[in-house]
């Protein structure tokens, strides 16, 4: 089971979700779950780079993907930075999974943690 830490700074209107440890499709999107239930911001960094994602079939999360309703809101930014490359491959997964296209807000999938936190902080005026 992997560890999750978050942390929101308000003053940017960001939320950090960090996450360690081996990660299934199904632990991925109970993350992002999480965030949708409480109190959010948003921005929202979620941080795989010191996670082990057991899988990186994009196919896979579709599977164990459950039927609860996940709402973006206009203009709002989720970044995701994973580990090695291949992960980049979910972000058409992911996009999907939070309704991105409905709600008109966006969401992108890094390999570092610089270029996620730019392109959060490109709009982050918006959003305040």
């Amino acid at each position: 089971m992997p560890k999750v830490e978050s942390f929101i700074d308000s003053s940017i209107g960001l939320t950090v979700n960090t996450v360690y440890g081996k990660v299934t499709p199904h632990e991925l999107l109970k993350v992002i779950d999480q965030y949708f239930k409480g109190d959010r911001t948003n921005l929202v960094l979620f941080d795989f780079s010191d996670a082990i994602l057991e899988s990186t079939d994009p196919e896979f999360p579709r599977k164990v993907m459950s039927t609860k309703q996940r709402y973006s809101r206009k203009g709002d930014r989720k970044a995701f930075v994973f580990p090695v490359p291949v992960e980049k491959d979910l972000g058409p997964f992911l996009r999907k999974y939070c309704q991105t296209e409905e709600h008109e807000s966006n969401l992108d999938t890094f390999n570092n943690l610089l270029d996620a936190n730019r392109w959060l902080m490109e709009a982050k005026e918006a959003h305040r």
